[in-house]
């Protein structure tokens, strides 16, 4: 009874999901979205300013359903906002951005899932004063 009950709910709209990252520390995973049940994932930005050296890639971590999805900008532009797009020719751990806001070509949503975490990271040499920014706009089901 209880599995007809949720077949019946609605997707509630969510406060966004951000990250926002003073000097991140090379290939460490910060987290957007803690684990979250019965998501459906908008859309997903992520940009950083960079002030010495260049990171590279920059990378937003999607978990859903114990399938990791990889989204990646290798050589990332200083303050440009990165959107995620599926690519259907891609592997799920090679999935890319696109720079362009997708939001008049984007389906309904871009992935939703059971159980979803969301985490983000840069590589680099060394770690230097660069805030590491991801915005997720979701909905749940209660």
């Amino acid at each position: 009874m209880s599995e007809i009950r949720r077949a019946n709910a609605v997707f509630q709209q969510q406060a966004d999901a951000v990250l926002s990252q003073a000097n991140p520390v090379s290939t460490t995973l910060y987290t957007v979205l803690v684990t979250t049940k019965n998501v459906r994932i908008i859309g997903i930005e992520a940009h950083l300013t960079w002030a010495t050296t260049q990171p590279t890639p920059l990378e937003v971590v999607v978990t859903i359903d114990g399938v990791t999805v990889i989204y990646k900008q290798a050589d990332p532009v200083s303050a440009t906002f990165y959107y995620a797009i599926n690519e259907l020719g891609a592997a799920e751990n090679a999935q890319t951005f696109n720079t362009a806001n997708v939001e008049a070509v984007r389906k309904a949503f871009l992935l939703e899932g059971r159980s979803v975490k969301v985490e983000e990271r840069i590589t680099w040499a060394t770690t230097q004063p660069t805030p590491l920014v991801c915005r997720m706009k979701h909905t749940k089901i209660p």
